[in-house]
């Protein structure tokens, strides 16, 4: 596979990533994007960098836990229900990955693709160029409930058992992480090596150094299908009709990935799951440190002078309409924790809504194409897309580069299920 020439579909978080390391490599890159490089999932995406987010979403519970969910409108999980052959395969393969024997696999290797794309970030933030709010705060995880409790401190002991530091806080003791705060709460659990980054401040940053360093960006149009010959791609088709050669692509395509991939004769799992945030600035008062509040799956990050708040998990067709319930179930979530969070919800806020591709497993797909030899594939993140970009990206360059990877691609193959 390795050539000069590399195509990139897809312009979000892997996308660029994979392209800065491709372009260290001295190779020739050009990305294309349906949209503008202005916008998408990772744009309004919570900017958490997460080694403590080692539990795949497949895991024992979850359905139970989910079922309850669904009959609630506000609720943080919901599936739309639609008879979709590919979504009842999706949710059988789920239902099959539930299991305690795949989530103690899992664990290790999603906690060390969080944290060396954690020490990825962290390098890339000292290169001229990028100033991006790269810092190490942590991640505070807020519970109501002893039931919760239980579940945030089973958590904590599975995270000693991975080498993942923790520390546990009662309601009084969280005034030395939060003195500004008025918490109802019970308690919470630090995470220490977590951190954060703006993505909007990267996004932008990172595409300006990548046109620097020469990497050809082609915006507003989508490829919808190849023109192989034999287990080659030769070229991609474009919307227009128009056609561009190609030695070797990525698709980074995030949700629509598995789309193109389909009208290709291709299959992979994906199912798209829906989420929204808002971002509010210049709040004087906010949390110091990014946390999630637990029972309602609410997510709070401290940009600068910034606060950006989102959660949900909607599991729905890819559509720009906004659910309204979802935004009601975070608003109130938030009211629940904060007491003296001054957040004023107008119909001018603006709301953000992100799609976010997910796998039955909850691990991501990154490797190469068994039908086409000149065809890598990165997508499946779920909620951590921008977590794991840098490492993605990284892992992307030395498959197309014929390099020995820095981990073992077997978890993530495209063929698992």
């Amino acid at each position: 596979m390795k050539t000069n020439k590399i195509h990139i579909v897809g312009g979000g978080i892997i996308g660029l990533c994979a392209a800065w390391f491709l372009k260290k490599e001295g190779y020739e890159v050009t990305i294309i994007d349906k949209d503008g490089f202005s916008d998408g999932t990772s744009y309004g995406n919570l900017g958490m960098i997460v080694p403590s987010h080692f539990v795949p979403m497949a895991a024992p519970g979850v359905i139970s836990k989910g079922l309850r969910w669904l009959v609630n409108g506000k609720s943080p999980f919901n599936i739309k229900p639609r008879l979709d052959w590919d979504l009842i395969q999706w949710l059988w393969h789920f239902y099959r990955s539930a299991n305690s024997q795949q989530v103690e696999a899992s664990m290790p290797v999603l906690y060390e693709l969080n944290e060396r794309s954690k020490e990825l970030y962290k390098e890339i933030s000292t290169e001229n160029g990028f100033d991006f709010g790269f810092e190490e705060r942590g991640l505070l995880m807020l519970f109501k409930t002893q039931k919760q409790a239980k579940e945030e401190e089973s958590l904590a002991q599975r995270a000693k058992r991975i080498g993942v530091k923790t520390e546990m806080f009662d309601s009084k003791s969280l005034r030395s992480l939060e003195p500004e705060m008025e918490l109802d709460v019970l308690g919470g659990i630090y995470f220490p090596g977590d951190a954060q980054l703006h993505p909007n401040q990267f996004m932008t940053q990172m595409t300006v150094q990548l046109k620097q360093l020469g990497v050809s960006f082609i915006p507003n149009i989508s490829v919808v299908d190849f023109k192989n010959k034999g287990s080659k791609i030769e070229a991609l088709i474009l919307e227009d009709k128009s056609i561009i050669t190609v030695e070797n692509v990525l698709l980074s395509l995030g949700c629509w990935t598995g789309i193109l991939m389909k009208n290709a004769g291709l299959k992979i799992h994906l199912q798209n799951g829906n989420g929204y945030s808002f971002t509010f600035g210049k709040q004087k008062l906010r949390p110091h440190i990014p946390t999630i509040l637990t029972e309602a799956r609410v997510a709070v990050t401290p940009m600068g002078d910034d606060l950006r708040i989102g959660g949900t998990f909607e599991m729905s067709r890819l559509s720009e309409k906004i659910n309204q319930n979802r935004i009601q179930g975070i608003k109130d979530g938030l009211s629940a924790y904060y007491k003296n969070l001054d957040i004023s919800f107008t119909n001018e806020t603006r709301v953000w809504k992100g799609y976010r591709p997910c796998t039955p497993d909850g691990m991501p797909y990154i490797g190469k194409s068994n039908a086409l030899t000149n065809l890598v594939v990165a997508t499946g993140h779920g909620m951590m897309g921008l977590s794991l970009g840098a490492v993605t990206g990284k892992l992307i360059s030395q498959i197309m580069t014929e390099q020995a990877t820095l981990m073992d691609l077997f978890p993530f193959r495209l063929n698992r299920f």
